[in-house]
């Protein structure tokens, strides 16, 4: 089974790790952000934002496939650098609501709910499939 990684603003974290925690449940391996630097709760400083930055693109670069939480459709800057990112590894981009971002949208293969991901990315990842 393949890796998927969460992709989400600070502002969702407690719906990222509700998500991680159902699919952990299914044995899927699941890459999050790192909730101890929540830019919501502390303040991140320049250096420790760019390592945490290639930390983080690492884990999409050896995912299956990414799963945005984007709550009202918002993504922030992170999440758009992280999609492009993604896409242009030929990752494919699934999203929990149609992103407001139009060139979020065009990498996006398919909007699924964040109450349908875990049979979604399970049935997915299970097949071994990439593309």
């Amino acid at each position: 089974m393949g890796e998927v990684t969460i992709c989400s603003s600070s502002k969702y974290y407690g719906v990222v790790q509700s998500l991680a925690g159902k699919l952990a449940d299914r044995q899927v391996v699941v890459n999050t952000p790192r909730f101890d630097f929540d830019e919501e709760i502390v303040e991140v400083p320049a250096a420790q934002k760019w390592a945490l930055t290639h930390e983080f693109l690492a884990k999409i670069r050896r995912s299956a496939c990414i799963y945005v939480v984007a709550e009202g459709g918002y993504t922030g800057r992170s999440v758009c650098i992280e999609t492009g990112f993604a896409a242009a590894l030929g990752i494919p981009v699934f999203i929990s609501e149609r992103p407001v971002e139009e060139a979020v949208n065009a990498l996006v293969r398919e909007v699924v709910s964040v109450g349908d991901a875990p049979d979604f990315l399970t049935g997915l990842l299970g097949s071994g499939e990439r593309s």
